[in-house]
């Protein structure tokens, strides 16, 4: 019997070996062409596929999309170059088509690796093709395939989305760069939250407005700057907050994760920083009869990091309280900026239908199935509390 136990927990033993070595049927990295970005523009012909066309390579497709996409370029083992880390790790394939899927496929016939997007990070759409395809349909195809993760960012550009997969940083993978910049929220309250993936789906299905990250391309780099809108209804581009106005957004949605604020005093008018530790902030729905209003109330902590005033005590009460206001006055003015725009592009990307639904859901059942609308023409009051906890560790001050 103890023979048999023993034989037992051996095969167990080789069982739980074998699996640990690896797939058995994975391929070598070097034989694969791994996906890490992919950028969704209008349709327009590189002078490339015209060749491929006019020499016969073509099949029936509507010229509705084209696709680039970003591969990593496998490193070389053995040797140890200085010049590796300068050299490209990344090329990028066009494909123009009017489906995401058959054009991966058709990749295939361009490139002796098959594409795999177990790696994919970065998705990017111009603005310009979401006035036209909507988000739901272009995003159809990653949202089912099991080798792309959920994980994956989500951008919008108003430039061409494809240059932003150029290289920008010698060495470095753009598709990497983008996903990484996102790290330097707890740094600039004019970021956008990052939008993955899986983020997505529950406002489109609910046909809810939302923003996407808004990265713009230059000569030499790029930024990510503003937010583009999602219509609710459509899922297609509805307008564009700038960096002001997606601070404001950022503010009363609570979803600071740091950065800064700067005010001027108007007595002296020099510049004040105010460094963000928290915030946070709360919507409440107001109902009166068949009128509907929304109160936010946003509360900070954090700390005075730059202040060109050089005679005055930091410590007085006075003062103290005059730098507050100050900020609180910036604060609401980026909010009511950020509503206005709401209102003029008629959607709702701040909270405020989710804040009604839960407060008051007999009168969200009312108003629901036209709400961007209905959130265009009703008043938002904001108030804000800032505490300066500190002035850093010293202070320069003239005799």
């Amino acid at each position: 019997m103890k023979s048999v136990r023993l034989g037992l927990l051996g095969m167990a033993a080789i069982l739980i070996c074998s699996t640990l070595s690896g797939c058995w049927s994975s391929s070598p990295v070097e034989d694969l062409n791994l996906e890490t970005g992919v950028a969704m523009d209008v349709a327009e012909l590189s002078p490339q596929e015209e060749q491929i066309k006019q020499k016969g390579g073509d099949y029936p497709r509507k010229e509705l999309i084209t696709g680039t996409f970003q591969f990593i370029i496998p490193e070389q083992s053995g040797g140890s170059d200085r010049s590796s880390s300068q050299k490209k790790k990344f090329f990028n394939i066009q494909e123009t088509g009017d489906s995401i899927f058959e054009i991966i496929r058709e990749i295939s016939l361009r490139t002796n690796r098959p594409p795999i997007g177990f790696h994919l990070k970065t998705v990017i759409i111009s603005s310009s093709l979401l006035r036209k395809i909507p988000l739901y349909e272009l995003l159809d195809f990653f949202l089912g395939d099991n080798d792309i993760r959920p994980s994956v960012q989500l951008l919008i550009s108003t430039d061409k989305a494809s240059d932003a997969l150029q290289e920008i940083i010698p060495g470095q993978i753009p598709a990497y760069v983008l996903k990484d910049i996102f790290v330097s929220r707890k740094r600039n309250a004019r970021l956008a939250k990052p939008v993955a993936l899986a983020k997505v789906i529950g406002p489109m299905r609910a046909k809810s407005s939302f923003i996407l990250p808004n990265v713009i391309t230059g000569e030499k780099g790029l930024k990510l700057a503003g937010a583009g809108v999602i219509k609710g209804k459509t899922q297609t581009y509805g307008g564009f907050l700038n960096e002001s106005e997606v601070e404001g957004l950022m503010w009363m949605r609570g979803e600071l994760s740091g950065g800064t604020l700067k005010g001027v005093d108007p007595k002296t008018k020099k510049n004040m920083v105010y460094e963000i530790k928290k915030v946070r902030s709360s919507i409440k729905a107001i109902v009166q009869g068949g009128d509907i209003s929304f109160r936010v109330r946003m509360t900070s902590e954090g700390r005075l990091s730059e202040n060109f005033s050089l005679n005055e005590d930091l410590g007085s009460n006075r003062l103290l309280g005059k730098q507050e206001s100050i900020f609180q006055e910036k604060v609401n003015s980026l909010a009511e900026q950020s509503v206005a725009k709401m209102h003029e592009l008629r959607t709702d990307v701040g909270g405020f239908g989710e804040a009604l639904r839960i407060q008051h859901p007999q009168v969200w059942h009312k108003v629901k199935a036209d709400w961007d609308n209905t959130f265009s023409t009703i008043p938002v009051q904001v108030s804000t509390d800032i505490h300066i906890e500190d002035y850093g560790a010293s202070k320069i001050r003239a005799d």
